[in-house]
């Protein structure tokens, strides 16, 4: 007979996310399992602030990847006391990106489909079981591709914005915990507004992140030069207007800090603990400098425009 304590014990255990496992090499930080060979998922609430949607989808334009989908989660700053910002203007942003890849030749990019509407709200019982939720065409495309991923090849969640739409894929089906892999990016209190969301992709699934008490800023200095290089057409034009704008002062390589790295491992070196249920990037693990090479040396690949 299994005593009740013990009992209590297993089930928090078979409920608790068991943090990614890597390893530092010569070239870069490695996570066990992770490649570019995994299926893919993008996940932010904006998508002209930042190059890194338009890098990922150049990525698998040029055949470098299995990009499985796109999602727009509701931006959730501000959902205390009213959404700063509106789901439409989020949509239009997607469209705006879209338009200009496609017309640039990009190929393989799926359609984005709409995630999370609302952030999630803490249940009075604080358990996490107990956490309403709605379902959205965003939360049900994880949870198909992650039916597809296994533990071994899983299924990777760049999630640029809230975690909402990640957390409810969980609470739909707790099964895609072993088979799903979310990156995420601190921003401070902005990326994490849908605190309880955060808290159940943190702690539910294995979860990686990056920039934990710095942000872009803190460790580069922004030359927006470097993007006048690249090949005129409507994406590039639209990455350079970002580029020599005021949002790239602070934001600069975006929500790409993982994405960059999936394709070159130099550009993290290392990760440590977090709070015993996940991993970040430590400040000094960030290399901005081979994160440029990477994304520019990616635009500038013809295969990414068929040429």
């Amino acid at each position: 007979m299994t005593h009740p304590a013990l009992a209590l014990t297993l089930l928090i255990a078979a409920f608790a996310a068991i943090p990614p496992a890597y390893r530092v090499t010569d070239s870069g930080l490695e996570l066990v399992g992770v490649s570019a060979d995994c299926p893919i998922i993008y996940d932010n609430d904006f998508w002209t602030d930042v190059p890194d949607a338009a890098y990922l989808w150049a990525k698998a334009s040029a055949g470098k990847c299995r990009l499985r989908g796109n999602i727009i989660t509701r931006c959730t700053y501000g959902w205390e006391t009213g959404y700063v910002h509106t789901l439409d203007q989020q949509q239009d942003e997607a469209r705006k990106l879209l338009n200009a890849a496609r017309e640039s030749s990009l190929k393989h990019i799926p359609d984005p489909v709409i995630g999370a509407k609302l952030a999630l709200r803490r249940p009075a019982s604080e358990r996490i079981e107990d956490t309403t939720f709605e379902p959205s065409a965003g939360s049900a495309l994880i949870v198909s591709e992650a039916g597809k991923a296994t533990p071994k090849q899983p299924l990777l969640i760049f999630v640029g914005g809230s975690c909402t739409t990640v957390a409810t894929a969980y609470l739909s089906d707790p099964s895609i915990a072993d088979r799903v892999l979310v990156f995420q990016i601190d921003g401070g209190g902005y990326n994490g507004s849908d605190a309880w969301a955060w808290q159940i992709a943190q702690t539910r699934l294995r979860f990686a992140n990056w920039a934990r008490g710095y942000f872009w800023p803190d460790i580069s200095q922004w030359n927006p030069a470097v993007f006048d290089a690249l090949p005129q057409n409507p994406l590039n034009n639209l990455l350079r207007d970002y580029a020599h704008g005021d949002l790239a002062k602070s934001n600069q390589w975006g929500d790409g800090a993982w994405i960059y790295w999936l394709f070159d491992h130099r550009c993290l070196t290392n990760a440590e603990d977090y709070d015993k249920s996940a991993i970040t990037v430590p400040r000094n693990a960030t290399h901005p400098v081979r994160m440029a090479d990477e994304f520019l040396n990616t635009l500038n690949d013809p295969a990414v425009t068929h040429e």
